[in-house]
């Protein structure tokens, strides 16, 4: 099981560098900032950016606002989506816009001032000095910011679940602040439709080998609550058990469906015994005894043909990789 390392840079140590060094070099530096109707901040928090990083790139993700207007007059580099796709796909654009700039460092944060700028430094520093190929920032390191109790009951829910069934820990999984290596940047696709782009980075940091660190960071929440936090939990939660369903088959349905099967094994030999015992049937137990012993055998078939036809995808893809690599190779010649 991978164990994400810790990072632990202080806002102390941090100032102290400023000190010891001249003002941030943010060369080479590409924020991408997801944003979905986000007029009211987005132009503050590009300007912002711009302070810490050589490029910034906005997703309009479909907005119906100002969103991608204001950006450009701040400053940044626009894509745009004319429909809402959801923040696992404006992260594709952006990561594929971002490719061409031949960066050092890719930082992604929220549009709507949740993520401070000031902590890019903090993140990058582990990419530039090749420690890490990701670096997710924490809210729960030793930076106290001002968060929510029903933010924190939910985030460390999800958290525990993520980790455990992608076998990255860190401790803030939902974290949208992070810094990648160009080299990270080769191994992110994200399929999900979802909520759940977050959950998805930790099993393709598994399934690549990359190194990841932590580091911490200051989060506001100034807009309070633009969606209902109850139903956005459980949306989240719906999005992560569909991602771990796809990405570990086996765990998800095989291993319930033999213990189901299990159980109705016992509960039939229970039934035996009652039968032997005072020569009547358990026609109850029976029917549940059947119940069981079914639904584990299909959740059982269904853990192993998932598992085939994602080994089967995942081997499509990578031929498709290798043979786009291949022409454009070819097209260089």
């Amino acid at each position: 099981m991978t164990v994400a390392t810790s990072l632990l840079l202080t806002t102390d140590s941090y100032l102290a560098d400023l000190e010891n060094s001249d003002i941030f070099d943010c060369t080479g530096v590409v924020a991408i900032i997801p944003a979905y109707n986000e007029e009211r901040f987005i132009a503050s928090v590009v300007l912002t950016t711009k302070e810490y990083a050589q490029y910034v790139i906005v997703v309009d993700d479909g907005s119906s606002d100002r969103t991608a207007i204001l950006a450009e007059q701040a400053g940044a580099t626009v894509v745009r989506h004319g429909v809402n796709k959801g923040k696992a796909q404006a992260l594709n654009s952006g990561f594929n816009a971002a490719k061409a700039l031949l960066p050092r460092a890719i930082v992604c944060l929220d549009g709507d001032t949740q993520h401070d700028p000031k902590d890019i430094p903090t993140l990058v520093q582990p990419i530039f000095s090749g420690e890490a190929d990701v670096v997710v920032g924490s809210r729960f390191l030793d930076v106290k910011s001002k968060i929510p109790a029903w933010r924190q009951v939910g985030q460390h829910a999800l958290t525990l679940t993520t980790n455990v069934t992608s076998g990255v820990w860190v401790t803030d999984s939902q974290s949208g602040y992070r810094a990648f290596s160009p080299n990270a940047l080769e191994s992110l696709s994200f399929r999900t439709q979802g909520l759940s782009v977050e959950s998805e980075m930790q099993f393709l940091f598994k399934n690549s080998g990359l190194v990841v660190k932590e580091a911490p960071i200051h989060v506001h929440y100034l807009d309070g609550n633009k969606r209902n936090p109850v139903v956005h939990g459980l949306q989240v939660l719906d999005a992560m058990l569909s991602l771990v369903a796809r990405r570990r088959p086996i765990a998800f349905f095989c291993f319930p469906g033999f213990v189901l099967m299990i159980t109705g094994l016992l509960l039939g030999m229970r039934i035996l015994q009652i039968q032997q015992a005072t020569q009547q049937f358990a026609v109850g137990s029976a029917i549940l005894m059947a119940i069981l012993l079914l639904g584990g055998a299909v959740a059982a078939v269904t853990g192993i043909l998932l598992y085939s036809l994602q080994k089967l995808a995942d081997r499509m893809h990578e031929d498709v990789v290798h043979t786009l690599e291949q022409r454009s190779l070819l097209a260089q010649k």
